[in-house]
């Protein structure tokens, strides 16, 4: 009986993680068919993505949600959002410093998720940018994409997830 109800749980686990992924790819991809200004593109498609993955932290596992978080990067350079490609372990790393602190975090320490995502992206970024000697005027418009924006959007799709995190756990299962 502990064999199936283990094999249950991971089957679920996937299926959650699996249908977040699918969301968050799909908004991702909105943006080639549903034209959006910048800033609006930018907060609304961040928020959603971030949202997913919280989600997924809480109602899967951090195995599944670290798939996730190189697939996120690796689709959004494929469909063009992400034109220079050194970023794609960089988002990863900003994506996966992001769920391992909302897995660690609880109450007043949710501050922090937003703020380790949005150093690492960064430090990344400025990273990547030294080694592939990026022109500064470049470099610069790539770490201003990076610091603010991206902790804006990481503090707005945690809020949103602990919000729907509260109002669906008791209606999809137990709680982690």
């Amino acid at each position: 009986m502990d064999r199936n109800r283990k094999q249950s749980r991971q089957a679920r686990d996937l299926a959650r993680a699996a249908i977040l992924l699918a969301i968050a790819a799909l908004v991702q991809w909105i943006r080639l068919v549903l034209p959006l200004p910048p800033v609006v593109s930018l907060l609304l498609i961040g928020m959603v993505v971030n949202l997913c993955l919280c989600l997924s932290v809480w109602s899967s596992s951090l195995k599944l949600t670290a798939v996730s978080c190189l697939l996120l990067p690796v689709f959004a350079y494929v469909q063009g959002h992400l034109a220079f490609w050194p970023l794609v372990p960089v988002i990863f790393a900003g994506n996966l410093a992001y769920c391992l602190a909302v897995h660690q975090a609880a109450g007043w320490k949710y501050v922090w998720p937003p703020l380790l995502k949005a150093l690492v992206l960064w430090g990344g970024t400025g990273l990547a940018a030294s080694l592939f000697h990026l022109p500064a005027g470049l470099r610069q418009a790539l770490l201003l994409t990076m610091a603010l924006p991206q902790w804006t959007t990481a503090a707005l799709g945690l809020a949103a997830g602990l919000f729907l995190w509260r109002r669906l756990r008791g209606k999809i299962g137990e709680a982690r």
